[in-house]
């Protein structure tokens, strides 16, 4: 019953948090649909951890139910020859092999930049006119106040911050 609980809860707290993640993103709930979303993740973790947990744990109760069993698996082991690896075995100082690491990064580098230079030279190709007014018009909205970001002429504070002195 015990390790029907955890899970059940969990399963219970992910149906719900799904469903309000999606009720949440159709409302236009940005907020609520992340705390959601992040709920959602969370127990979706603790789920994966729960199980993890629990067959580690039943591996470790197998490997220890047998005194015989742990000393066929020692034995074994110890039969075994250290095996070498091959992984990586380029990048060993041993002067058996060249140094490749470094240009390969060289050659793919050059790659991507000429791949980089390509795509630029086909979009400056096809782009067109960029001096057309009425984008320039709707970006010039986008640009920083007439007086520049510092200016604080236009703050209705500003005279509750710095009041002046009556004339």
């Amino acid at each position: 019953m015990r390790r029907f609980v955890v899970p059940g809860i969990g399963a219970i707290t992910l149906i719900a948090s799904g469903a309000y993640f999606f009720v949440y993103l159709y409302r236009w709930e940005w907020n609520r649909a992340l705390t959601s979303g992040v709920i959602f993740l969370a127990v979706e973790v603790m789920l994966v951890g729960v199980t993890l947990w629990r067959r580690i744990g039943r591996l470790a109760a197998a490997a220890e139910a047998t005194p015989e069993r742990r000393r066929r698996i020692e034995a074994r082991l110890r039969e075994a020859p250290p095996q070498r690896t091959a992984v990586f075995d380029w990048l060993r100082p041993d002067g058996s092999s060249a140094p490749v690491f470094i240009p390969i990064l060289m050659g793919a580098g050059l790659l991507l930049s000429g791949l980089a230079w390509a795509v630029e030279r086909l979009a400056r190709a096809t782009a067109g006119s960029a001096a057309d007014p009425g984008v320039a018009a709707t970006m010039a909205k986008l640009g920083p106040p007439p007086g520049g970001l510092l200016d604080d002429s236009a703050d209705p504070l500003r005279l509750l911050r710095q009041p002046t002195s009556p004339r």
